[in-house]
């Protein structure tokens, strides 16, 4: 899997399904967002071993899935620090609609699952954070079938989207480990 190929949701798919992996690309996303978002710095290597607790039963990951997962922790870790940059890793648009909102609520709890494994101080949060993650719990359960794919659905679909890559950029700005460590003077 190429550098480009790990944000693409096919691409990512069809790999974990070669890997015999139950998980979504959409979960597996939204588990490192979660641990991100929670407070797992970047350097941490824990953040495998919650990873794989939560999505393998705990067993570690084969090679190839193993590097291209890092790959996406590291890019993820990027993005969230850029701030505006952060896409949640989705069926294409040309996807049926209710493929992509079950891609969403796979994203959000998958979230909620690696954000708590990591911040367990959650009333330590801002009033706001914390009514976000009630949204993002939410929208775990919205529901999947859509009688119509029109341009309301589509609205509200992209109303979604946009506050769960707000919730995310939220969480990671209170608890993230995004802010460089301080330098320490040099010694002459």
């Amino acid at each position: 899997m190429n550098d480009n190929a790990r944000l693409d949701y096919d691409a990512f798919t069809s790999l974990l399904e070669e890997h015999n992996m139950v998980a979504t690309a959409a979960e597996v996303h939204g588990v490192i967002c979660g641990l991100i978002c929670g407070g797992m710095a970047k350097d941490d290597a824990r953040w495998q071993q919650h990873f794989n607790d939560l999505l393998n039963d705990g067993f570690g990951l084969p090679a190839e899935l193993k590097k291209a997962v890092n790959l996406l922790f590291y890019r993820v870790y990027e993005d969230l620090l850029s701030q505006h940059r952060l896409e949640l890793l989705m069926p294409d648009d040309d996807q049926p609609l209710d493929e992509r909102l079950d891609a969403m609520m796979e994203w959000a709890g998958a979230f909620l699952a690696g954000f708590g494994v990591v911040q367990q101080e959650l009333n330590k949060a801002s009033p706001e954070l914390q009514e976000m993650i009630q949204d993002i719990s939410n929208i775990t359960q919205v529901s999947g079938e859509f009688e119509q794919e029109d341009e309301e659905s589509e609205a509200a679909y992209t109303v979604l989207y946009e506050h769960l890559k707000l919730g995310a950029t939220l969480a990671f700005e209170e608890f993230g480990k995004g802010q460089p460590a301080p330098q320490r003077p040099t010694l002459h």
